[in-house]
């Protein structure tokens, strides 16, 4: 049966295993980054929130991996396709960065679930399984679209940043793994600072080649409208990079920075890095209303790039008013917050809508 004849009520699970979308785990990355977004808050149904949103979001990526580790080992050419293909293949680091968004749960929450030695070690654990797969996948993605003939400067998006862009939440969770585990600084400091050398850098330079596609190019197709809502990322996560080290040179003895001499550096940084998130946030907002009521703006999985982005965005807000203590990003980040919470319960409830129907699980290219 060819695909364009293939209806939702055809596929079987192994069509569904075949045809599987790796940007399933960006929808795992938008329900665990909820809890840290709520945390600056201060409401007391916080720890109720984290409660539901973590396991969702595990029993999600267990929903999720299966599939994936299956569509690897029994459809390898399908696999290749994911690989070879300019805009999908973006989204294969995902898997493992929703791990270092569940260890960051683990940090932050992990004592609603387990004892605090345990929720470190599994947080541990998930870090280095993590941060392992994003440069292992991240280096199968780029060799494959540097050997690709046929991109053209009409496939760039938004999406490009994932797979580079990923390295920079390794060192938000290295950071603060490193002060519970002193044992292995070296491993967690030095692969952390390598990490946010690689994110940013790169950050700069595959947003110069997507800034040129959206500069001569014009507007990528509908269902990718979302996708400018992953440039918030990069900046908000680079203050929350910050921000862990700042506490962890506070305590521990970081290549010889010290509060004295790093804090007020970082603290400007972060409120800088903060600015450029913001101005992001408002552009991707006048954006997607410009789709919506100029062109259109159909419901794909790429919605869920509407999810992590203002998560991260919301994270970063948080930290930045606790620095700085300006009014009116505390402001911000609460209308941050208010929009994450409304567009996660309208995205998941499509989807959930998408997944009974099977709809969602129909070949995306």
């Amino acid at each position: 049966m060819s695909n364009p004849d293939l209806k939702p009520s055809d596929l079987t699970p192994t069509l569904i295993t075949r045809h599987f979308n790796p940007a399933w785990f960006a929808a795992v990355m938008g329900t665990a980054v909820l809890p840290l977004a709520l945390a600056f808050t201060g409401a007391d149904w916080t720890d109720w929130a984290a409660r539901i949103m973590i396991p969702l979001a595990t029993l999600m990526f267990l929903a999720s991996l299966l599939p994936w580790a299956l569509k690897m080992v029994m459809h390898p050419a399908d696999s290749a396709k994911d690989f070879n293909h300019p805009v999908a293949s973006s989204f294969l680091p995902t898997m493992p960065i929703a791990l270092l968004i569940i260890c960051l749960d683990l940090l932050k929450f992990g004592h609603l679930f387990f004892s605090p030695e345990t929720a470190h070690s599994l947080a541990y654990a998930l870090w280095v399984a993590g941060s392992f797969g994003i440069y292992v996948l991240g280096f199968l993605v780029i060799m494959h679209v540097f050997r690709h003939d046929g991109i053209e400067v009409g496939h760039a998006n938004f999406g490009w940043f994932i797979p580079p862009v990923s390295k920079l939440l390794i060192p938000v969770a290295g950071f603060e793994l490193a002060g519970l585990f002193p044992q292995h600084h070296d491993l967690l400091v030095g692969l952390s600072i390598a990490s946010l050398g690689v994110g940013f850098f790169l950050f700069l330079f595959v947003g110069s080649a997507v800034y040129h596609r959206y500069l001569f190019k014009g507007l990528p197709a509908e269902k990718f409208a979302a996708t400018f809502f992953i440039g918030i990322a990069p900046p908000a996560i680079i203050s929350v990079a910050l921000f862990k080290l700042m506490h962890l040179v506070a305590h521990h003895d970081v290549m010889g920075l010290t509060t004295a001499n790093f804090a007020p550096l970082a603290k400007f940084l972060i409120v800088m890095h903060w600015g450029l998130a913001a101005w992001w946030f408002v552009m991707a907002l006048i954006m997607i209303a410009y789709y919506k009521f100029k062109r259109s703006l159909p419901f794909a999985l790429s919605w869920w790039a509407f999810t992590f982005p203002s998560g991260a965005m919301a994270i970063c807000s948080g930290i930045a008013w606790q620095v700085s203590q300006i009014a009116f990003i505390r402001v911000f980040y609460s209308g941050v917050v208010f929009f994450l919470l409304v567009v996660w319960l309208v995205v998941f409830g499509i989807t959930l809508k998408g997944v009974i129907s099977r709809k969602l699980f129909m070949p995306s290219h």
